[in-house]
């Protein structure tokens, strides 16, 4: 009797582990998908115990069993669990409180390049107090449990090892990509909604989500041309480009870009009614130079994306799959507009006071082939401060010092950084002058402080324009100057209490103002609306400068969506230049170009079919 009732208490020891493990991981299980929802601010369980559900919670039961079976410790394997998954969704609710978009596997790319510069950017969204406190909990759990806890498996345990090679391969699985994620993570059975990351969050979980986006970044090059979209793009018949006179080698203009870090003119804020007198220099810049509205490829942050466009005419639009190009084109060459430059004789310099490790930069631009990179190392250790970093002062210097020792013709690409996010608390060296910016009556505290704090910098940022451009002028030598804002910041409270802004749509989809003093003033001056990829093809033409191949497909491109109903256009030009820059990234040969049409009447079928009002690209 005593044998028995022994014998029957084993097996009820045996099989209580492993009902104890399977009731933890199903209540992990909804412990995440209820912080999943949480994030998405929807009810706790919808879509519980969907496919989704399970999906979402497999990546988390693998890390918990992987660590308990290498700790043998239950407390401690669940609670650094539940530890990182609430470090991940922190890490979603800020990028979703300031960048409308939520965590996604391209995201790893920031921490395959993690340094210095990076966990400075990040502290300034997380509070490093609240950050060192979590370290320290942490600490005292892992020290407790060891201390008080006892081994979950006994000694030589097989089903210890089983655990533990059953994680492994889940690892494995992972670290292979589409190989065995493909059929488990896929668009199908997921119910992915490509064009909003938010909604496939809401039907695969933030996990599911990004585990689908590993298995689709595997194949962010593969991306194949259309030859019909190519062949349709160069039927179409745009107006007549004027001829390009190159300029005497003696007369080539020295070409300065300037990328203002979140630069917009608030004046497109419904409760904003003027900026002039907060900047002066665009608005001058505005009456007396080409001006228009750009369309970046990012929003609040993700500043390479629109400076990847500007460099090389690649559209971010043509690889979907590629959030950060310069972490994601491993490539010794990029094709670039800094390579048409030294082709026409200039000496080509790229300027950001930031660590030139962050984005990986310092490959990036030796891949585009710039003389050199001047990035925050080669600035003075006085250089003045404002805001979070270097204030856009310490960059005009550099520039104008720069353009004073050029013995050619030079290119410059400066990329500012003083007006960088967040704005809330953000640094101001001249209380005085913040205190004295207009805010609309009737704002919250928060907002006031939001607002001032940006548009202060932004102030700065146009004072530093005039200067450069005045700087220009004197020298006696012909130049080209374009300045133009990289995307709109993230602002939180500004938007909100402003009501929107005056064309009602959503902050992500507005452009940002671009102007171009210098060059050539043939064009017409007002309202060229744009792509951050024409950006190239409208320095060149402003220079004088021949395009090659494919940058005559951007000018052409640009003519086209600029003729009269050229807006009815804008996605069979987009699909033909996507289909152009993939050959053109790849190295592959171009389509010639048909002969240019004789008269700038040519595309009236077009304009024919336009309706009177504008359209907004």
């Amino acid at each position: 009797m005593g044998k028995r009732l022994y014998l029957e208490g084993t097996v009820v020891t045996r099989l209580a582990k492993p009902v104890v493990l399977l009731l933890l991981c199903l209540l992990l299980s909804l412990t995440v998908w209820s912080m999943d929802r949480h994030s998405l601010s929807v009810q706790p369980m919808v879509y519980v115990f969907s496919y989704g559900f399970f999906a979402n919670a497999l990546p988390f039961v693998v890390v918990f069993l992987l660590l308990l079976a290498l700790g043998n410790r239950l407390s401690l394997a669940l609670l650094l669990t539940l530890f990182l998954t609430v470090a991940l969704y922190g890490a979603n609710y800020l990028k979703l409180k300031y960048l409308l978009q939520p965590v996604l596997f391209s995201d790893i790319f920031v921490l395959r390049e993690f340094h210095l510069s990076t966990l400075e950017l990040l502290s300034n969204y997380a509070h490093p107090v609240w950050l060192v406190s979590a370290v320290v909990l942490l600490l005292l759990v892992v020290l407790a449990t060891f201390r008080y806890d006892r081994g979950f498996f006994r000694r030589r345990s097989l089903a210890r090892w089983g655990v533990l090679v059953v994680s492994l391969l889940a690892c494995a699985c992972v670290a292979a990509g589409p190989a065995w994620l493909g059929d488990v993570y896929s668009s199908r059975r997921l119910r992915v909604v490509p064009w909003s990351p938010v909604r496939t969050v809401l039907h695969a979980g933030l996990a599911g989500a990004i585990l689908y986006s590993d298995v689709e970044y595997a194949n962010a090059l593969r991306e194949p041309a259309s030859t019909e979209a190519i062949e349709a793009f160069l039927k179409l018949k745009p107006p007549a480009a004027a001829p390009v006179a190159a300029p005497p080698a003696a007369a080539q203009p020295d070409i300065v870009i300037v990328q203002s870090e979140s630069f917009f003119d608030p004046e497109i804020l419904k409760d904003i009614d003027g900026s002039a007198t907060l900047l002066p220099n665009l608005h001058r810049a505005m009456a007396q130079g080409l001006v228009g509205a750009m369309k970046a490829p990012t929003f609040g942050g993700g500043t390479l994306r629109t400076e990847f466009e500007v460099l090389t005419g690649v559209p971010m639009h043509a690889y979907p799959k590629i959030s950060f190009p310069y972490l994601q084109i491993n490539r010794r060459r990029i094709p670039s507009l800094v390579q048409v430059m030294h082709q026409a004789g200039y000496a080509a310099y790229a300027v950001h006071p930031n660590d030139g490790n962050f984005w990986d930069r310092n490959k990036a631009f030796k891949a585009m082939g710039f003389d050199h990179f001047f990035s925050l190392r080669d600035f003075p250790a006085n250089a003045r401060h404002d805001g979070w970093y270097l204030a856009d002062s310490a960059l005009t210097d550099k520039v104008e010092d720069l353009l004073s020792k050029a013995t050619r013709p030079t290119f410059i690409m400066a990329i500012s950084i003083e007006g960088h996010g967040p704005y809330e608390h953000v640094p101001v060296a001249d209380k005085a002058a913040w205190s004295r910016i207009p805010v609309p009556a009737g704002w919250s505290p928060k907002a006031v402080r939001e607002y001032r704090n940006y548009v202060y910098h932004i102030s700065d940022a146009d004072h530093e324009l005039g200067r450069l451009w005045d700087f220009l002028q004197v020298r006696n030598r012909p130049f080209v100057l374009v300045f133009y804002g990289d995307h709109l910041p993230g602002l939180q409270y500004a938007y909100d209490a402003a009501h929107g802004f005056d064309n009602g749509r959503p902050a992500n989809t507005q452009r940002v103002p671009w102007v171009m003093v210098g060059g050539n003033d043939d064009r017409p001056p007002q309202g060229r609306k744009i792509y951050s990829w024409m950006m190239g093809s409208e320095v060149l033409d402003a220079a004088g400068i021949q395009p090659p191949p494919y940058y005559a497909m951007l000018d052409r491109a640009d003519r086209l969506l600029d003729a009269p109903g050229g807006g009815t256009l804008d996605a069979m030009v987009q699909d033909g230049i996507d289909s152009l820059a993939r050959l053109y990234l790849n190295g592959r040969p171009l389509p010639k170009l048909p002969p240019a049409p004789e008269d700038v009447q040519a595309n009236t079928a077009i304009a024919a079919h336009a309706t009177a009002k504008e359209t907004i690209r």
